[in-house]
């Protein structure tokens, strides 16, 4: 059974007091056979003097001008000599069996281009919150009717398939840009998943997710359904399906200005959500709606 030398890449900005936590989880990998990639997207605090303290040899820093995380992405995956890529966010964990997992897949499915381990969700005291266990028979469809179910953490692409494979570096769909490239491969390509789970999303208060301009978060989402409509590798496979994209983009819109306090626009994408997809009303998302904009009466 081959070795695979991964390159481990994690994009950063102002995560100082976060990163050593992430990239210690990587250090402590029971599987050695890798680098560790730190793309500085221009960060102001001491981010640099934070990861040059960690004396590993396999720790490279680069700085650049800040351009979003998908450009950071992109950044590191050229700069990397790993047969497979694989991102980890810089405020997240990985489990010391998160490289030995990928290496066993990668040998025991040896045409494989691109796979998405399994994930949970925990709290900055290591409370878990949600484990992201549920299998899926059909990612294209998955991706189409739930959203965007997988995170960059996880997933692994082999490097030219990655290189073929870039995220779109529009500022304007940052903490989109994944799904995009998810939805982009999936129309073109299989996607394959080991049902282990390898790693945390750490939930903090500081988390981009949780802070939410409400104007930022309507253009990013609705760039990124011009995108989806507009890119040709996607848009003849996911026509078909357009209003259940639509109905899916603007619940995660309505969501999170809901639980961000923004009752009444809220509740306009609520309604556009409904209009295209009658059905969502069955869906956990919409109760999750009704429930904080109900919450936020008593606020």
């Amino acid at each position: 059974m081959p070795d695979i030398f991964f390159s481990i890449i994690i994009p950063t900005y102002n995560r100082a007091s976060f990163i050593v936590k992430t990239i210690q989880s990587i250090i402590n990998q029971t599987y050695s056979n890798f680098e560790i990639i730190v793309v500085d997207d221009g960060s102001t605090d001491n981010t640099e003097e934070v990861v040059k303290s960690i004396k590993d040899e396999r720790i490279k820093y680069y700085k650049k001008e800040n351009a979003e995380r998908g450009a950071a992405r992109n950044f590191g995956t050229k700069k990397a000599k790993g047969d497979f890529i694989t991102f980890v966010d810089s405020d997240d964990i990985v489990y010391n069996n998160y490289l030995e997992q990928a290496n066993m897949f990668i040998n025991n499915n040896l045409n494989a281009k691109i796979f998405h381990q399994l994930f949970e969700i925990k709290d900055v005291e290591g409370n878990l919150l949600q484990r992201n266990i549920s299998i899926k028979k059909n990612i294209f469809k998955s991706l189409v009717f739930e959203g965007n179910f997988m995170a960059c953490q996880g997933m692994f692409l082999e490097k030219n398939f990655a290189l073929e494979y870039s995220f779109i570096e529009d500022r304007d769909i940052a903490a989109s840009e994944d799904y995009e490239l998810w939805l982009r491969i999936a129309c073109n390509y299989e996607i394959l998943i080991n049902p282990v789970v390898t790693s945390a999303l750490i939930e903090h208060s500081n988390r981009s997710v949780q802070n939410i301009n409400p104007n930022k978060l309507i253009k990013r989402k609705l760039k990124m359904l011009e995108i989806l409509f507009t890119n040709s590798r996607i848009k003849n496979h996911i026509l078909p399906y357009k209003k259940n994209i639509l109905s899916n983009t603007y619940s995660y819109i309505s969501l999170h200005l809901a639980m961000a306090n923004y009752k009444k626009e809220s509740i306009i994408y609520l309604i556009k959500s409904i209009t295209n997809s009658p059905s969502f009303i069955f869906k956990k998302r919409f109760f999750a709606i009704v429930k904080h904009n109900i919450l936020s009466l008593f606020r």
